[in-house]
């Protein structure tokens, strides 16, 4: 008989009993190694916008530990959950995210050092990942920037003309933990999507909360630090699920014991 995981704490407060997906990192047969972009992995080494596939030295697995190290930290993107070509793989909307995930060292926020790359835990809508002129929604559930800096973000992007660039950004963030996140201890990361709420938890202490709500108005768009509230400005995050992506640079590692999401049934 397999093992049985129970939900978290705020998982069964929000009915999000059902686990949809989840990976102990037991062997490398949960990523498609190869680049088949076919089903049946949870993982793909496919990356976005042309950039290289991550290679087998990138990441690797071993006593049941997913560590990622790219070399190329192109755009920041490691492993996803969906495969940005054939799109195949596993995307969901709203829900609880959960993760155990150690940053075993400190990240020197100094260009000059040569550090390249955040070790973090972030989000695209699926079709996001090969079209690089739609207008999205991206959630950062985790990145750590160093200096003991670390945040949940939502970013919304909108081009008024689909060639040019990015117009303006919607971010929501916050950087307070329970400890510092570079203490090379492992730490569980506890983050809820629900109808016009993002929150993220650090070993169960209330770290982030940003509220959004749900309808579409002709707002000014405006920029807001967690806790704020959006108002009436409607968000895509009521409209796109939401890949996984898990990333981690060489001289920036990430570390994930395991990962699950939560959804009601």
């Amino acid at each position: 008989m397999g093992k049985t995981i129970e939900a978290p704490w705020i998982a069964k407060e929000y009915g999000m009993t059902q686990l949809t997906f989840e990976d102990d990192f037991d062997s490398l047969d949960t990523i498609d190694v190869n680049n088949t972009g076919k089903e049946g992995y949870k993982w793909y080494v496919e990356r976005v916008y042309k950039a290289p596939p991550l290679e087998p030295d990138d990441y690797s697995v071993e006593n049941s530990i997913l560590k990622l190290h790219e070399k190329n930290s192109m755009y920041n993107f490691g492993l996803v959950s969906v495969h940005p070509k054939t799109q195949v793989g596993f995307s969901f909307f709203k829900g609880v995210l959960e993760f155990r995930f150690r940053i075993p060292r400190p990240r020197k926020n100094d260009k000059e050092a040569g550090e390249s790359g955040e070790p973090a835990v972030w989000s695209f809508p699926p079709d996001k990942l090969n079209d690089k002129t739609k207008d999205w929604v991206e959630p950062d559930w985790l990145e750590y920037w160093g200096d003991g800096f670390w945040t949940t973000t939502v970013h919304h992007s909108k081009r008024e003309d689909p060639s040019g660039p990015v117009d303006y950004w919607i971010s929501n963030y916050n950087h307070a933990g329970p400890k510092g996140l570079e203490d090379k201890e492992w730490h569980t990361m506890t983050c809820l999507w629900d109808d016009g709420l993002i929150e993220s938890y650090v070993d169960g202490e209330l770290c982030v909360r940003v509220t959004y709500a749900p309808k579409e108005l002709n707002q000014e768009i405006l920029w807001l630090h967690a806790g704020e509230s959006m108002g009436d400005e409607y968000h895509p995050l009521e409209r796109d699920p939401q890949t996984l992506i898990l990333s981690g640079a060489a001289c920036n590692p990430l570390e994930i014991d395991w990962i699950r999401v939560w959804q009601r049934p």
